[in-house]
């Protein structure tokens, strides 16, 4: 569903959340907040390049101009790269190179700025302690005199690029502050030992933040440290409240930059910033901007990105560092049960269809291939235009009708991606909902399929997919040392993760499985701590597992490790998210990808 994204904030995606989420979106629609803009080439405030794209669009903030918002952030004290005079040159363990600047330390306003040290600003430094790479080096080259977005897939380096630019502006302003937000914990603390081990960062001088530290304690920290490692939340109260120093920030690095959507934490705060008088470098990072021109124009609006810098695998600078990725699509029969299963439910689901096409809120086409997510937006579109001829008095009556088909289709989707189970399980929450048990009291079809679905249960035979994931586990194993090779499982539902738990707990001679999972707390599982999570990472590296079953927090920028085996037990999640997946694998060494999926319903 399209609103589910607006509750991802610290925490995993959660399917089993989907009862609850079914509720508030029946009651309730999201509007989009922004519209998508053409992406106009604006001069960029570097010299060109076949790597750089520049970025613009319309400027979030009213009366701010277009350059100034996007590139207003220090440019007096840096000029461009079109007027650079000396080369770079290589120093015992640092690259250094010679810049131009401008020994200005006021802003064009007046407002007076962080000052600047003029010898540390006649270079900037780049670590040689670990392997050049040329498109690390010319991103950290741009990224340091612009606003830039740098999506470039996982396990390539983002971690170094945001360490090396955050380096240098704690070099260049000896009284700056330096903002790394990240949406977990977990994200934080590896780019804390990123800046410790890559660039030497003094840890005297960092501090990272969560909700979990009082205001008053932060606010201690906001006037003593410098560099801040934050969740995206802590840093829009902080803001917001006026604990945090906004005018002594002077760069700003923005984790998974492709949550910057809306009103999530990262565009509040960038408005906020932007509606006053500060001078700041904003750096984004992700692997994945958006599937789509118009969203990835929004996150550039969003954040006042003036620079793109974009890599593909298959890009000639980037290709070295990319291994091979074999992925394969595994279609996986449906079981007896289930197709009988659904069958009933469709059954169930016909008088829900007519009276909707009664009055025209659904279109005349084979209703079995309507999704969630589309009967969402049939939904809205009702609820903005209902037909003239529809008594208002029955717009209740349309409304109930479009809650108990959203129910149904999630039910057929739990049951085609995940099993009878889970699919069970949400039929069972949802009947103690009194508004849909009255609904489908007198459907048959309906309490038909309801049984046939505990009788299946009550026999504890595996799913069709859970044997074809066992038998993809023992192959790999057989062929790779099972103290030595790493797999990673992905489960959209926290229900399947306990189930392939209690699966593979059969073997335990060969596989030693754990889950990772989100923090907050469900039916099916309790959530792990951030504190557990780092555990589960650690004994995961160090060999005391090899299999992982993971949610989605296990997608997005943790470094997890490399794995040779990326198994996703579900295979209708977003394009980004797959790819997210995909990247766990193929760093070091080649890997595999199996994808599983049912064959469809007939």
């Amino acid at each position: 569903m399209a609103s589910l994204s607006s509750h991802l904030d610290e925490d995993d995606f959660d399917w089993e959340a989907a009862v609850r989420e079914i509720d508030s979106a029946c009651e309730s629609a999201i509007p989009s907040t922004t519209n998508g803009e053409v992406l106009t080439p604006i001069p960029p405030p570097i010299g060109p390049s076949s790597s750089v794209a520049s970025a613009s669009g319309v400027c979030p903030v009213p009366g701010v101009p277009l350059c100034r918002a996007r590139q207003s952030t220090l440019d007096r004290y840096v000029n461009s790269f079109a007027k650079e005079k000396s080369k770079v040159c290589f120093q015992g363990n640092v690259a250094e190179a010679h810049c131009v600047r401008d020994d200005a330390s006021e802003a064009e306003d007046g407002t007076p700025s962080v000052s600047i040290d003029l010898e540390a600003a006649k270079t900037w430094i780049y670590p040689v302690n670990i392997p050049l790479r040329d498109y690390q080096f010319a991103i950290v080259k741009n990224a340091l005199f612009s606003n830039t977005l740098v999506a470039l897939p996982t396990g390539l380096g983002k971690t170094l690029i945001a360490a090396v630019v955050m380096y240098n502006y704690f070099r260049w302003f000896p009284e700056g502050k330096i903002v790394f937000a990240a949406p977990s914990r977990p994200l934080v603390m590896q780019q804390i030992e990123a800046c410790h081990n890559i660039v030497g960062i003094p840890q005297e001088w960092t501090i990272d933040m969560t909700g979990q530290m009082s205001p008053p304690k932060r606010s201690r920290f906001w006037k003593a440290k410098r560099v801040f490692f934050v969740t995206p939340q802590v840093f829009e109260k902080d803001i917001q409240s006026g604990i945090c120093l906004v005018r002594q920030l002077v760069c700003l690095v923005f984790d998974e930059a492709h949550r910057a959507m809306g009103n999530y934490s990262y565009c509040v705060a960038v408005r906020e910033l932007m509606a006053m008088p500060v001078q700041l470098r904003i750096l984004a990072l992700t692997a994945t901007p958006g599937s789509k021109h118009q969203t990835i124009q929004k996150v550039i609006d969003n954040l006042c990105i003036s620079t793109l810098e974009y890599r593909h695998e298959s890009d000639r600078d980037v290709s070295p560092y990319v291994h091979s990725r074999k992925l394969e699509l595994i279609e996986v029969p449906m079981g007896k049960d289930a197709i009988g299963i659904n069958s009933l439910l469709l059954q169930a689901i016909q008088p829900f269809v007519a009276r909707l096409r009664d009055i025209v809120a659904l279109p005349q086409r084979d209703f079995s291939t309507l999704s969630p997510s589309e009967l969402l937006n049939l939904r809205d579109k009702f609820r903005q235009a209902p037909p003239h001829n529809l008594p208002t008095s029955r717009h209740g009556e349309i409304e109930a009708n479009f809650c108990a088909l959203i129910t149904f289709y999630h039910i057929r989707k739990l049951l085609s991606s995940h099993g009878i189970r889970p699919a069970y399980e949400m039929l069972q929450e949802k009947l103690k909902k009194g508004s849909f048990s009255k609904l489908v009291s007198k459907i048959e079809a309906f309490w038909k399929a309801k049984l046939l679905m505990e009788q299946s249960l009550s026999h504890g035979a595996p799913t069709p997919k859970m044997v074809k994931l066992l038998e993809i586990l023992v192959d790999h194993f057989k062929t790779k040392n099972p103290n030595d090779s790493r797999v990673i499982i992905f489960s959209n539902f926290r229900g399947s993760v306990r189930d392939i738990m209690n699966y593979l707990s059969n073997i335990e001679d060969m596989i030693k499985a754990t889950e990772f999972i989100g923090q907050s707390s469900g039916k099916t599982l309790k959530g792990q701590t951030q504190k557990v999570q780092q555990a589960v990472l650690e004994k995961f590296r160090s060999g005391g597992f090899n299999v992982i079953v993971a949610t989605s927090i296990g997608e997005e920028g943790l470094d997890i490790m490399e794995v040779d085996l990326v198994i996703c037990f579900d295979a209708n999640v977003s394009p980004l998210r797959m790819i997210q997946r995909m990247g766990r694998t193929g760093r070091k060494n080649d890997g595999r990808v199996d994808i599983l999926c049912q064959s469809s319903f007939t």
